[in-house]
């Protein structure tokens, strides 16, 4: 007997057995490797260049996160041993050794790292977050992993299709959402900031005289945008992958040559494959003659019920973290509301100058406090161009003044900001006391 509601159901089954398709799991394993292989660089990375001393040991006060100022280096040799770690876990994870386990130690260690100071927000480090719980939640590490081969798990030669899909979204999300935070006046008007950088890298050889050229800041903003807004697209369209794939190369190659901007080029042409087909490492492997054997495979496994739901809940944080901005008043750009997990990559140069005025209502004294005097030249920098690090960065002025004799002060700020190359402006109200206000993450 047929009812009302018979189609409906019907569709949803059909949905429902679309999205649990069963599918090769070898691009969830090359994300996986890609993955480990990246965190054990980056960590390897901070560890020679010095910047567990620079960044995490030297400064004598950090520019913490509310709600997080409990959150500091580990003293001494363990900083390094912190950062260690997550080379550790790195590796673990991309040769598959206690995948879940080492994914466990990773997160962990590396959001401490990334709550010691918010001077040192990265967009990117914000991915490797994501992207290192999705992995978490997934059931990887069951093929082409040393747990499979040593027989620690059951070795599995497939997933539910779904689950390609969800990494390809959290990858995808990067380029969306960047591309959305790229309309607006000065990228499109007024091809800023890219201007600016380019015009610094004017004495390039062989390119170096186009970024001269009025309009390339323009070209170029133009298609970073039109980049960002379809790539997706082409790549998920299966004839056009190729080509996308060839694009995303030559687009994160030319602005790793151009800017300074770390890892982020590297880790996005490692993890963009997902794209591509889910079998596409063993075709590949086949096609230089290398062969790598399918453990046989079983009834296909049951996904619990908790992953489905944190996989949702990843699918929620990845659409309401980068756009929540949009529910502050104000622009982003300027007040920072809603900035971090915002994915908005190069979209902002600014530059600032700052001084803090400090009052005693008591006494009446009255002096200076030059952000120098107590924070190391980069976190200058950044509180001096960002109106929450100013605001923590008075409270660090207010609780040192009380640790001289000073119960009660006050602590307003004279600081002013450039933003995309404009006229300077007052970053916050000279009258404000910013010592007494809360800090609130926004």
């Amino acid at each position: 007997m047929l009812t009302a509601t018979a189609p409906v159901d019907r569709a949803v089954r059909q949905v429902t057995a679309a999205h649990a398709r069963a599918v090769s799991s070898a691009s969830l394993e090359a994300l996986r490797i890609a993955f480990g292989l990246l965190v054990a660089a980056s960590a390897l990375r901070f560890l020679a260049r010095g910047w567990v001393g620079s960044l995490h040991l030297a400064p004598e006060h950090h520019l913490t996160y509310p709600g997080f100022d409990w959150v500091a280096p580990l003293p001494g040799a363990g900083a390094s041993l912190h950062v260690a770690v997550v080379a550790f876990a790195g590796l673990a994870i991309a040769v598959g050794w206690r995948t879940r386990a080492a994914l466990g130690v990773f997160l962990v260690a590396f959001v401490w790292m990334e709550l010691i100071d918010a001077a040192l927000y990265l967009n990117h480090y914000w991915l490797m977050t994501l992207l290192g719980a999705l992995l978490f939640v997934l059931p990887v590490g069951r093929a082409w992993s040393f747990d499979a081969w040593t027989g620690r798990v059951t070795p599995s030669s497939e997933v539910p299709v779904w689950m390609v899909w969800a990494a390809r979204s959290q990858v995808g999300i990067v380029y969306v959402v960047a591309g959305i935070a790229k309309l607006n006046a000065d990228w499109l008007l007024r091809g800023e900031p890219l201007g600016m950088w380019l015009a610094a890298r004017g004495d390039r050889p062989l390119v170096g005289s186009l970024f001269d050229l009025p309009l390339t800041p323009l070209v170029a903003s133009w298609a970073g945008a039109a980049f960002d807004l379809t790539i997706v697209g082409w790549l998920v369209w299966r004839r056009s992958r190729p080509w996308a794939y060839v694009a995303v190369v030559v687009f994160h190659l030319s602005t790793a040559a151009l800017f300074q901007i770390g890892l982020f080029p590297w880790a996005m042409m490692a993890l963009t494959p997902v794209f591509f087909a889910p079998s596409w490492p063993e075709r590949m492997l086949r096609r230089i003659g290398v062969v790598v054997p399918r453990p046989p495979q079983a009834d296909a496994p049951t996904t619990p019920t908790w992953v489905r739901r944190a996989a949702l809940g990843l699918v929620v944080v990845n659409l309401v973290v980068p756009l929540r901005h949009y529910a502050y008043a104000g622009d982003v750009t300027e007040n920072e509301a809603g900035y971090y997990g915002s994915l908005r990559v190069m979209l902002t140069e600014k530059t600032g100058t700052a001084r803090f005025l400090v009052t005693d209502p008591t006494t009446d004294q009255a002096w200076t406090v030059a952000p120098g005097d107590y924070f190391e030249p980069w976190q200058v920098g950044q509180l001096a161009s960002r109106r929450d690090l100013l605001i923590t960065a008075a409270h660090v002025v207010a609780a040192e003044a009380r640790a001289d004799g000073h119960p009660r002060v006050e602590v307003r700020a004279d600081a002013w900001v450039s933003i995309n190359g404009r006229q300077r402006r007052r970053l916050v109200d000279p009258a404000l006391d910013l010592a007494a206000l809360e800090r609130r993450p926004r």
